[in-house]
Parts: C-alpha cells; sequence; structure tokens
C-alpha cells in the first residue's frame, strides 16, 4: 500500500514538472514505469494527473483567464471590444491554435496509443522534441538580432497581447501543438518552438503555450473521464487514495514548474531542456538493446 503511495507521488511529481517544462509529460509518463518496472498507469490515473495540472495553470492564470472569456465573449457584441481589446484578439489566436490538436486528438487517438507502451519510440520523439528546441531557440535568436526582439508583455495583465502574433502564425503554432499528441513529442516545447520561429520572445512564448494548453488539457480531461468514468469514480480506498496522493503532488509540482520556467525562460534559452531530452533518450536506447539484446 505505502509503495503504491509512494509511485503516485512519484507519478504525481513528473507530470507536474514535465507538463510545464519542454520535456513531455506523457513521454516521461511511459519512460517512468519502463526504467523502474512498474506497470503502466491507468487512464483514470493519468486524467487525474492531468486535471491536476490544469488546476495549477488556472490558480496562476486566472486573472489572465477571467480577462480573455470576458473580452471574448463582450466581443462578440461589441465592435469596439474587438477592435481595441487585445484580450480579445489573443482569445482568437488561442482558439485557432488549439483546433489542430483538438482535431489529431479526437481522430487519431486511437492510433497512436500503441505508442504509449513503447518506450522505445518515446526515446526517437524526445529526439524530434530535442531538435524542434534547438532550432525555435536558433532562428528565435537570428531574428532577434536582425529585427530585435518583438515585446508585446503588459505589466498589469501579465500578457494582454503578443506582438508578432497573426492568425496564420497561430495555425502554425497549433500544428505544433498538435504534433504533441505521440508521447515524447513535448506540446509545451512544440508550440514555444514554433512560435520562436516568428521571433517572438521567449518568455511570452512560454506564457502563451501555458495559456494554449487550458482548452487542449481540458478538453482532453472531459474526453478521457468520459472514457474511464467507472474508474475515475472508483469506491475503492486504495485506488482512491493514490489519485489523492498523485493529485496532490501533481498540483504543487505544477505551481512550482509554471512560476520556474517564467522566470527561467527571461534569463536562460530553452536548449538547456533539448540536451536533457537527448540524455534520457540515449539512456532509453542504452537500456532497451540491453533488455532486447540489441533487436528493435
Amino acid at each position: 500500500m505505502i509503495l503504491e503511495i509512494l509511485k503516485a507521488i512519484v507519478l504525481g511529481i513528473i507530470q507536474g514538472i514535465a507538463e510545464f517544462f519542454p520535456v513531455s509529460s506523457s513521454g516521461h509518463l511511459v519512460l517512468i514505469p519502463f526504467l523502474f518496472k512498474w506497470d503502466y498507469i491507468p487512464v483514470y490515473f493519468s486524467v487525474v494527473l492531468h486535471f491536476a495540472t490544469l488546476l495549477s495553470l488556472v490558480t496562476v492564470f486566472y486573472r489572465d483567464i477571467g480577462r480573455i472569456i470576458k473580452a471574448f465573449f463582450t466581443g462578440l457584441f461589441s465592435k469596439n471590444t474587438r477592435k481595441d481589446n487585445p484580450h480579445f484578439k489573443l482569445s482568437l489566436f488561442i482558439i485557432i491554435a488549439t483546433i489542430p490538436g483538438a482535431v489529431a486528438g479526437y481522430f487519431l487517438q486511437d492510433q497512436i496509443e500503441g505508442f504509449f507502451s513503447k518506450p522505445l519510440y518515446v526515446g526517437i520523439f524526445l529526439l524530434v522534441t530535442a531538435a524542434f528546441l534547438f532550432i525555435g531557440e536558433y532562428f528565435g535568436k537570428k531574428f532577434e538580432k536582425r529585427t530585435g526582439p518583438v515585446n508585446g508583455e503588459n505589466k498589469d495583465t501579465g500578457i494582454s497581447h503578443v506582438r508578432g502574433l497573426n492568425f496564420i502564425n497561430a495555425a502554425v503554432i497549433g500544428v505544433g501543438q498538435a504534433i504533441a499528441i505521440l508521447p515524447g513529442i513535448s506540446r509545451s516545447g512544440s508550440a514555444i518552438s514554433f512560435a520562436r520561429l516568428f521571433g517572438i520572445k521567449r518568455e511570452e512564448c512560454v506564457r502563451f503555450s501555458m495559456l494554449l494548453s487550458i482548452p487542449i488539457t481540458f478538453g482532453a480531461f472531459i474526453f478521457e473521464t468520459y472514457k474511464s468514468y467507472n474508474q475515475v469514480i472508483s469506491p475503492d480506498l486504495h485506488i482512491l487514495i493514490n489519485i489523492a496522493a498523485g493529485f496532490v503532488f501533481a498540483y504543487l509540482a505544477g505551481l512550482f514548474a509554471i512560476k520556474f520556467l517564467l522566470r527561467f525562460s527571461k534569463i536562460r534559452n530553452l536548449n538547456y531542456f533539448a540536451i536533457y531530452c537527448i540524455v534520457i533518450a540515449i539512456i532509453v536506447f542504452v537500456l532497451f538493446f540491453i533488455n532486447k539484446g540489441g533487436v528493435f
């Protein structure tokens, strides 16, 4: 019983941190059981962990979320709001960037489920994440040297708009987020890297990717809860204790990861996370070949 609770705590911490660090939370939830020879986590537990990280996002960004939602619905009926309120345009960017991920999740979820039990593929996809991060930083810095960083941060609201972002850019960033349906490809890393291609300031890319994750995470939570409803509300006391432990630690780790990355992105680039992804991928490859005798 105690061992199962400790496993739940470890997985909660991993989910909370990896959900926002550009290192792929889904990939880590596959790799941790592989590395420690644990059973793969059930869908209902993954659902709870994602809901915990969603709440950590809401805790940090509740003011921005409230302003964006208010501006969106006000803008539907007010031309002046559509024209003058930057939160309204930001709400449209979020909607547009969410569509590719929602479509991919709905139509391709069954096709990619097999990847969630194959650590080798996670290792390969982690290398893709590393490549995205390196490329995003390279072109982001190149753009900034040529034109100066694009800056649209509003000190009062945290983020009211992101200059350099338009409807086409938002759609491209959404495609990057959609690719992250594959375990090992970081959702936040892809969104940030694709945004950096347009010269958007790093910390604003981070903030936008976090806001962008809210609707897609909420949608995935609803969809997966529907699929595993009976397990989520299980009366089994052991399961409920594990769920509670994982939830609490995922929430707390998520708060830490969000605040850390917001500060970190202002002074450091994200290549450190790319190097981490490469190291973890190499470890996975080595262990896989040792276990399989060098045969895929």
